[in-house]
């Protein structure tokens, strides 16, 4: 089943805004539908396109992004995909339309200069606010080709935090739609295993990974 967030995210692609973020709650369902609605929106509307998939590190974005797409049943009936493991490329066909998307880490201010120079159709950040600034400003750069845009996802930082600053509270200014996520946006979770979620955090772990909200350290959340 999907939740009626999760069909926000695959509304996104058509309509009139240039980014998607999606934030909040840990297991609350964003991670996958997001990843299935790029790769679904980079083939309805592209061919022989580059894309950005970014994770913190390469290692980590090919184990939360890439393996659990590429065994995901829809994906396999409607898709060939071959993973370049090599080159950390994902090539995707479907009749005479292919698109690759490449993995890239952006786990300090020096990943920004593994992404230069390169030209996408779209980019898609997962877990956003473990990345430096520089390189996100990078990615998105690289993005020139009509029709591009941007996806990210996260769990909440502090309130101080620069993509909370730059893009979730710059949302109407930059023509982004903002989806806020808790766990029970992710039909597939069990009551009993929500309240386990519930009852392993306190103070500002729970704000942050429970209600899904950009908290401080201490406690105070900002509204």
């Amino acid at each position: 089943m999907i939740s009626h967030k999760q069909k926000k995210i695959l509304a996104f692609p058509y309509s009139c805004y240039d980014a998607l973020i999606c934030d909040g709650a840990v297991r609350s369902g964003k991670t996958s539908i997001m990843m299935w609605a790029f790769v679904r929106w980079a083939m309805e509307n592209f061919s022989g396109q580059r894309f950005g998939v970014c994770g913190r590190t390469v290692a980590s974005c090919t184990k939360n992004i890439i393996v659990p797409f590429t065994a995901m049943s829809l994906a396999k009936e409607r898709y060939i995909i071959r993973w370049r493991r090599g080159d950390k490329v994902m090539e995707v066909r479907r009749g005479a339309v292919t698109n690759y998307f490449e993995v890239f880490g952006g786990k300090d201010e020096g990943s920004q200069d593994l992404i230069q120079g390169i030209t996408l159709a779209g980019a898609l950040f997962d877990e956003v606010a473990l990345m430096p600034e520089s390189f996100v400003n990078q990615a998105t750069a690289r993005c020139s080709v009509d029709g591009s845009k941007f996806w990210f996802n996260c769990n909440p930082e502090g309130p101080e935090h620069w993509f909370y600053k730059s893009w979730i509270l710059q949302a109407r200014a930059k023509n982004l739609l903002y989806l806020h996520f808790t766990m029970d946006d992710n039909l597939s979770l069990s009551e009993p295993i929500k309240a386990r979620y519930r009852a392993q955090y306190t103070g500002v772990f729970y704000e942050r990974y429970i209600r899904g909200r950009w908290v401080v350290a201490e406690g105070l959340v900002y509204p």
